[in-house]
């Protein structure tokens, strides 16, 4: 029987062989940690925004303007779609069978049969034909001519004796009066239309409307015909014969009759007046009430021919098909769709997480640099989304992003994530493998262009190179995928190139507010910010000149040696520049501002002259701060000592201890600087370089091979510290940090050759 000592070292013993969690339960593990829940609910969030502004559950259109298609279209539902030509004719033909609308005036029939009656009443009262009355009783007969036979005076005469004999009669004049008004009343109330009133547009309307104003107004439809003068008075005669005739009671009076036919004619008026108004009113109102006319697409007919490039008509008739075919969709097919939408975006943000998990992790340390990199990235879909539907743009937000990505993080995550907004971009918005490639090989070009920032035209020439890749890629595979090589084809290659441009200059005036937002540091802002003038440099050079001076060799020291295993030169420069500008705070407590017979620890416990020396970390931040250095700055400032000890008051308060055994033991934490230790490569750096200068500077004689030992033994110390746990740094990097630095510093502190007559400098 086993003894239970022995089970349990063994049971420890198997548990110390298992093998280290695997890289998938490591990201499970990471993000299953209860801080990541905000993470995960910021990116659904973000995954259902994105749904929503795309409207990911219908598939998208996918043709767009200059596409020329290999075969022909035909639509996947029956579709209509208004026939401009036939709508327009149905128009046409109705504002043409529109009725004129017309303004009757009765009045003037009243009038007419008024002075009728006034000149029948001066024939009859007249005491002898004279003048005046040969003048009025002319007017009912015509003028001679080639077709009239003339009546002579006589005759005349003769009938205008008659006509005194026949009003002579009692009641005559009254009959006569009445009679013509009956003849002429039917005629009052429809009106009579003169050649001059009739409407040039009246088309093929046969009938026209006839308004009668008054206070017993009245609107009727009337035949056209009915109301033409020369009909109506055809119809006059005829009335005026028959009443006239009713007169005669056995007498002749077929000259009045033909007397009173030619005066009506000759003075008959119109009655009515085109109201151009209300006709107009009239025929708005027929064509408002033509219905549009369809034209319908079976799945049969095909919508666009090969061959062509799509123009606005055809992209319309495939929008139109398009809109069919989502609206006879079932809310299952937009359910499914949706899902599958939302499975890639959640595929392609996994596949950044775990780029993030083991390479960034920094970025899902803090909820508002997470928030700084999903809020943009998710922007620059929509974006894509919509400039692709109106402008085929979409490669403008996708190579800002890829360019902001590549300055703020790396070149290679940069890659990752214009792939996936790029293969984003294209399946929201239905556009084909040639705008993936375009895309992917333009944002591809600019971010392995973006390695260093010197200058702002360098932005300005990674987008025109970037434009040149997008021209080239559109157009050639383009060609490769069957298009043919049109004008069109290359107008629109012509205009990707145009937006990569655009999108460089965009960037241009964007990296100011991404370096603010992001906390960064390029180049451009590095070489500003390493100007001699700064006014804080210009205050440490003022009250704390030693250390100025040590400053700028540690930059000098500590730009080559970053160099050296390609880190950022530049940043470590400037870096040192101020890492020390909290000694301006009190200088003379730093022997390198001190005079030979002035040191101001003499007289002060080991403890209080640790707390002085240390406090330059924390007012040198303070200060960065107060001036708006930035963040990268302030980490110089706090990391370039990390953790070690105040070797020098540490051993001063050992020996004390020694000497005194009554003294308690020395608490090495007291005499450690409060870190953090080293968090990048950069930092690391700027403390191997400040340990290292400090010290050349107590060697009597600074020989290449004690330079050299001493930089092997300070970084040596450091490393055995752990001080360069936390920034990746490796031993062959270490290596070539210590070379660098030991040459750089053998030319500052190089041997000079003693001459005789001479002191030494």
């Amino acid at each position: 029987m086993a003894q239970p000592g022995k089970t349990k070292k063994r049971a420890k013993h198997v548990a110390s062989l298992e093998l280290p969690p695997g890289t998938f339960r490591r990201f499970i593990s990471e993000l299953s940690h209860p801080d990541k829940l905000l993470y995960l609910a910021c990116a659904l969030f973000a995954a259902i925004a994105l749904w929503l502004v795309t409207g990911a559950w219908n598939p998208p259109m996918q043709y767009r303007p200059g596409y020329v298609p290999p075969s022909e279209i035909h639509p996947r539902v029956q579709f209509s779609v208004l026939d401009p030509l036939a709508t327009a004719k149905a128009e046409r033909d109705a504002e043409n069978e529109a009725k004129s609308v017309y303004l009757n005036e009765p009045a003037k029939l009243d009038r007419l049969r008024a002075r009728l009656q006034s000149i029948i009443v001066q024939l009859t009262t007249a005491k002898q034909f004279d003048v005046e009355v040969e003048r009025l009783w002319n007017e009912f007969f015509p003028i001679a001519d080639d077709d009239v036979t003339p009546v002579s005076p006589m005759e005349r005469e003769e009938q205008f004796q008659k006509l005194k004999a026949l009003f002579a009669r009692e009641n005559m004049l009254t009959a006569f009066e009445q009679n013509i008004a009956n003849a002429l009343k039917p005629f009052a109330s429809r009106g009579i239309m003169a050649p001059e009133q009739l409407d040039e547009k009246q088309g093929q309307a046969a009938s026209i409307i006839v308004v009668t104003p008054g206070p017993n107004a009245t609107k009727q439809v009337i035949s056209q015909n009915d109301v033409l003068k020369a009909q109506v008075f055809e119809s006059i005669r005829a009335n005026l014969k028959t009443h006239l005739e009713s007169l005669a009671k056995g007498e002749d009076i077929s000259f009045l009759v033909q007397a009173v036919d030619f005066w009506v004619e000759k003075n008959l008026p119109g009655t009515l007046t085109i109201d151009k108004i209300a006709t107009a009113k009239e025929r708005e109102d027929a064509v408002a009430a033509v219905e549009p006319v369809m034209h319908i697409y079976s799945t049969k007919d095909a919508v666009v021919l090969p061959g062509k490039p799509l123009d606005a008509i055809g992209i319309e008739l495939l929008h139109a098909e398009h809109r069919a075919y989502i609206d006879q969709r079932s809310f299952f097919s937009k359910t499914i769709y949706s899902l599958a939408i939302l499975g890639m975006y959640y595929a392609l943000g996994t596949l950044c997480a775990i780029y993030l998990v083991f390479k960034c992790p920094s970025i899902l340390k803090d909820l508002n640099e997470y928030l700084l990199f999903l809020i943009p990235t998710c922007a620059t879909i929509a974006l894509g989304y919509w400039f692709d539907d109106r402008w085929q743009a979409e490669i403008i937000p996708a190579m800002i992003l890829a360019m902001t990505v590549s300055i703020v993080y790396r070149q290679e995550f940069a890659l990752l994530v214009t792939a996936c907004v790029s293969l984003a971009i294209v399946l929201t918005s239905g556009t084909s493998l040639v705008a993936f490639v375009t895309i992917a090989a333009t944002c591809s070009a600019a971010t392995l262009s973006m390695n260093r920032i010197r200058s702002r035209n360098k932005l300005i020439f990674v987008g025109l190179w970037a434009g040149v890749v997008a021209f080239t890629t559109k157009y050639g595979v383009s060609i490769v995928s069957g298009q043919p090589a049109t004008m069109a084809l290359l107008q629109a290659a012509a205009w990707q190139g145009v937006y990569a441009v655009g999108a460089g200059f965009l960037m241009t005036g964007l990296l100011p507010f991404v370096e603010k937002a992001y906390g960064i540091l390029t180049d451009i802002s590095l070489l500003e910010l390493g100007d001699a003038a700064h006014p804080l440099l210009q205050k440490l050079a003022q009250r704390a000149p030693g250390t100025y001076n040590h400053s700028i060799t540690v930059a000098s020291i500590a730009e080559s040696a970053a160099d050296s295993i390609a880190a950022n030169g530049l940043l470590v420069r400037v870096g040192a520049y101020f890492h020390d500008i909290g000694k301006m705070m009190k200088p003379e407590y730093f022997i390198e501002n001190q005079n030979a017979s002035d040191n101001r620890h003499e007289g002060l416990n080991p403890a209080i002259s640790t707390l002085v020396i240390i406090a330059h970390v924390k007012d040198g931040a303070d200060l960065a701060r107060q001036n708006r250095l930035p963040r990268a700055i302030i980490d110089f400032i706090e990391q370039h000592h990390g953790t070690t000890l105040v070797e020098y008051f540490y051993r001063v308060a050992s020996a004390k201890v020694e000497a005194n055994p009554d003294e308690r033991e020395v608490d090495e934490t007291i005499y450690r600087y409060p870190g953090p230790k080293p968090q990048t490569k950069e930092a690391a750096v700027l403390m191997i370089c400040d340990a290292v200068e400090s010290a050349c500077r107590t060697l009597v004689e600074p020989t290449a091979s004690r330079i050299e030992a001493l930089v092997e033994e300070l970084s040596m110390k450091r490393l055995l510290d752990g001080q360069f746990d936390e920034c990746g740094l490796t031993l062959r990097e270490l290596r070539q940090i210590q070379s660098s630095v030991t040459k750089s510093l053998t030319a500052v502190y190089h041997g000079r050759v003693k001459y005789p007559s001479s002191q030494p400098a």
